[in-house]
């Protein structure tokens, strides 16, 4: 269960980084900002990228693809240059770097103060891993900015999720512990949550991922679900070609949405491609539409178009519910020794 305790591991899923210096890309959406929809421009600068990479990894991440370990200050600065090249004043900034934005090993706190002052958007978006978020990092990154809002890819508030089937390296404890000190900054905290890691049945990984929102639910806090997508050269991938996962079922992501009473935002990306969350092909289409008005409305139309695969969903709903219900559960006792 989990990731192999194998040696060779992470370099036979993670030696396939670039040599490019320059912006890997950027895009414009649009996202909800206390109430109103607004315009936000997205960064993904080129960096090292995640320490936690370079010596394992999560599952189903394959950022690492987009990352190179020889890039210096000057490179940064050059991307930090085309980014604002490309900037038209969206509300929203939001900064990736296929890492941890408060890694100094990934960017200087010179260099992080000068891109965060480089931006005027009503709000200012960046990632990190729980480990690198201390009091004096976030009060220094807030005095940049307008507003911030630091994003952590929690996953799923189990343990027995992040350790077995994300091997994500840090707690839920881990998590709560940064966000209190993003917060005592004076920051907003927004928290990925996926829908279907791998070793989880469909009905799990819906449960698991409405337990997790209940769980990370806070007035500063932005909840992101992110439906799984296979990316290339992680192990998942490896999984998928194997034809021991499948990529969660649009009709499960309706249905979480349904069922919760929080408000979360929902990545595309993948979403309704082979390799990203989908049905059957014929209905895709119809289902995304009602999903990119959820994300504009935050509400699910009474009429859901019908199909026959989503007869097929609920059988194996019901198939899962009758004979792994639970498995989750019982694995996680049986592992109780090792977490």
């Amino acid at each position: 269960m989990g990731v192999p305790m194998d040696p060779e591991f992470p370099k036979r899923f993670r030696d396939k980084r670039s040599d490019r210096t320059d912006l890997v890309t950027t895009w414009r959406e649009e996202e909800m900002l206390d109430g109103e929809v607004v315009n936000s421009f997205a960064i993904i600068f080129r960096t090292r990228g995640c320490s936690w990479s370079y010596r394992s990894g999560c599952t189903m991440c394959g950022y690492h693809t987009a990352t190179n370990p020889g890039i210096t200050e000057d490179n940064l600065r050059s991307q930090l240059n085309e980014a604002l090249e490309r900037y038209k004043g969206e509300e929203i900034v939001k900064i990736y770097t296929s890492g941890s934005f408060a890694d100094e090993g990934e960017i200087s706190s010179e260099l992080a103060s000068l891109i965060l002052s480089s931006f005027d958007s009503r709000l200012t978006v960046v990632e990190t891993r729980p480990e690198y978020v201390t009091d004096q990092k976030m009060k220094s990154m807030c005095s940049e900015v307008n507003e911030l809002e630091v994003a952590i890819g929690l996953e799923s508030s189990s343990d027995f999720v992040l350790k077995h089937c994300v091997n994500k390296g840090f707690t839920y404890q881990d998590y709560l512990t940064a966000r209190e000190k993003i917060f005592l900054a004076g920051a907003r905290s927004r928290t990925y949550l996926l829908l279907k890691p791998p070793f989880l049945t469909e009905i799990e990984a819906m449960d698991d991922l409405l337990n997790s929102m209940e769980a990370v639910s806070h007035p500063k806090n932005t909840i992101s679900v992110n439906p799984v997508n296979v990316q290339k050269f992680s192990p998942l991938e490896l999984l998928w070609k194997r034809k021991l996962y499948r990529p969660p079922w649009l009709w499960s992501l309706l249905d979480v949405l349904e069922r919760t009473d929080q408000r979360p935002v929902i990545s595309r990306a993948g979403l309704g491609s082979f390799r990203g969350a989908h049905n059957c092909g014929d209905c895709d289409k119809d289902v995304l539409k009602i999903i990119t008005l959820y994300g504009t409305t935050g509400e699910i139309p009474d009429e859901i178009p019908r199909c026959s695969c989503k007869s097929e969903w609920e059988t194996e709903k019901n198939i899962q519910s009758t004979y792994f219900r639970g498995s989750m559960e019982i694995l996680g006792d049986r592992y109780a020794g090792y977490v």
